[in-house]
Parts: structure tokens; sequence; C-alpha cells
């Protein structure tokens, strides 16, 4: 079972330039409505198959609101969420790679290479195992993964330049597209901490919209790869060149696909909890598309009320990262606008289909 909805996005184009970015989104919030009255134990069981896409951290994050609510441990290990959370973010930027940016440069897609690693991680395997680091590498980056994470500009345009792997002749297309195409000023989230848990969940009891249209401190925020990697001397250099656009978007997603078959650890936190006060309790996790955020309050052993912000909210907000990059962009045609459009619904990955209508200003 799933509840899905999608996002209708709406532009309003002179010709020249977008006039309007308008979102709609028909994505449902029905947590509260299926979890209420459950017990803890049986709710949390039930998220990652209520909520399939990024299941996995769907679960940790409810594991982890109701350990923070309980004030008891009791889950599975800070190793073991890990392992689960880096393993699910590398089968979604895999299927990107493998699958989808392929497609986008006349290619094949990959369905073999993507179906083993998929075999692999399902079995428990590491990203930074044998078989999922050799896919990448060979499949993906078309080298090793610790030199591609070091690398700066020179070396990021000869790899597009030169290898011959799908992710970077895709890399090398958006680039010749306009490399600050999709920028935005939308600030990132911050790095989350007990803070900034108690900050979104004051939100969340306070304004009954933030569930659907997120903001902090009166702005809406991105979240996601580029958020995770800013620090990455690559993903540094080309946000300062050219903002964070589509291109460093997209580029923010390879370097942690690097980082994950290297088996470094990550830059920030990836999961947590927060006790919200009594029978109350957040959890979050970094997911594939950016910060995800359960909260739980519970009437004994029974749930009272649920709530989720998902990381397609934050960055398909209304006055978002999206609306943000496209919003008064020049295009030279409606069909440059279309893929300009697409490109930057991919670099923030929403969670939910969505369809492109444009409209004249």
């Amino acid at each position: 079972m799933s509840f899905e909805g999608e996002l209708a996005i709406r532009l309003r184009f002179d010709g020249a330039h977008v006039r309007e970015v308008a979102i709609d989104s028909t994505r449902p919030h029905v947590a509260d409505r299926l979890l209420a009255g459950k017990p803890v134990d049986e709710a949390v069981a039930l998220v990652p198959r209520l909520f399939s896409i990024c299941g996995r951290a769907q679960g940790i994050a409810a594991q982890l609101a109701a350990e923070a609510a309980r004030g008891a441990d009791g889950g599975p290990t800070a190793a073991d969420r890990t392992r689960a959370i880096e393993a699910e973010i590398a089968q979604e930027y895999l299927w990107r790679a493998l699958i989808d940016w392929p497609q986008a440069v006349d290619r094949e897609p990959d369905a073999e290479a993507l179906a083993a690693v998929r075999a692999a991680l399902a079995a428990d395997a590491a990203p930074s195992s044998r078989a999922v680091r050799e896919a990448i590498e060979t499949r993906v980056l078309g080298g090793d993964a610790d030199d591609w994470l070091a690398s700066h500009v020179p070396a990021f345009e000869m790899w597009i330049a030169r290898v011959p792997t799908a992710a970077a002749q895709f890399a090398a297309q958006v680039q010749r597209d306009g490399p600050r195409h999709g920028a935005s000023d939308t600030p990132l989230l911050p790095t989350m901490n007990a803070a900034h848990a108690a900050r979104i969940a004051a939100a969340l009891d306070a304004d009954a919209a933030f569930e659907r249209t997120p903001q902090l401190d009166g702005r809406p925020a991105e979240t996601g790869a580029v958020a995770r990697m800013q620090s990455v001397p690559l993903v540094a250099a080309l946000t300062a060149a050219y903002g964070r656009s589509i291109l460093v978007r997209f580029v923010a997603r390879l370097a942690e696909l690097a980082r994950l078959a290297s088996g470094r650890p990550a830059p920030l936190p990836l999961y947590g909890r927060a006790t919200l006060g009594r029978g109350r309790g957040l959890g979050w996790v970094e997911t594939a598309r950016g910060l995800l955020v359960h909260t739980v309050e519970l009437d004994g052993d029974l749930v009272k009320r649920y709530r989720i912000v998902a990381p397609t909210e934050w960055n398909f907000h209304p006055r978002g990262a999206f609306a943000a990059g496209l919003a008064g962009a020049y295009a030279a045609s409606e069909i440059d606008l279309r893929r300009r459009a697409h490109w930057l619904a991919q670099s923030l990955d929403p969670c939910v289909a969505y369809r492109v209508e444009i409209a004249d200003a």
C-alpha cells in the first residue's frame, strides 16, 4: 500500500522568460489519520509499508520518534541503521545514474548492473562492499571513488570530456545547457541537532500548514545531497562559480555516491531523535532526497498524533528551491523550458510523480 499523489507544476511563459511558477501538491498527509489510535509498535511496523518511497528511512524515522517519545532505546544498532540508510541512498542514486541518465543521453539503461547492486544491498551489503563499489566505479564514476571525491574543477572538466559513462555524458549535457541554470538562493537546511528538532516540532504545533509548506525562520529551505556535500571541494568550487544550480545538485549526488563507495564516514549525522516532552518524540533521517522528519505523541502505549515532514515539502515549497530556480529564467523556447524544468525537478528529486504545464503569460 502507498499514498503518493503528485506535483502539478504550472509555468507562465512569455516566450522568453518565466513569469510565474505555481506548484500544487496532491500528496496526501495521512499519517495521523492512519496511525492514530494504534499501539505504537504496530504503528512503527506499518510506516515503511504505508510510505514505501525511501521505506527504510521511513521505518527508521518512525523507530527513532517512538524511542524518543518513550525515553527508551532498544532498536537496531547505530551501525545497522547507518548501513541501512546509506544502502537506500546508494540504491536511489544508482537508479538515476544507471536507468534515467542513460536515457537522457540516448543510451540503453543498465538494468543488469542495477539489479546486481540492488540484490547485494538487499542482502545487507554496504555501499563500500566490493561488488557495489566496483559497480559504482566502473558503471558510474569511471574511476576510483576516492580520486573522484578528491577531484577539483579541472579534473571534473576532464571527466565530463573523456569518461564514457552515462553519468559523465549526462553531466556534460547539463553543463552545456547552462551551468547556472536552476540556481537558487534558497538557504540550505542547517545540520540537524536537538535545537533544530525543537524548532521544527514547535512550528508543527503552531502552524497546521507547516507539514505541507515548511519554513525555517519564515523562509523555505533546501535539503538533499547538496546540503550534505557542500564542503566537498568540487561541490564548493562549482557552487562558488555557478550558484546552487542543476549541475551542482547532480554533482553533489555523484560526490555522495563516491563517498558511499569509498566507505568514508558521512560529513554530518545521518539520523537522530529528540524527546519533546512526556510521551512526545521526534525522529529524523537524511534520505537520498533530504531531511525526513517524523513526530509522534503517545497516550500511554497508543499513538495520539503522528506527523511527517518529507524533503519534497521543503524543496517544492511554493516559494522554495524549485520555484526560485525557474522564476524569471530565460528560455529560448517552450521545448527548452520544459527540458530545464524537468532537469531541475530531477535535481531536487521529488518523492512523488510530477507534471509540468506551460501556459502563455
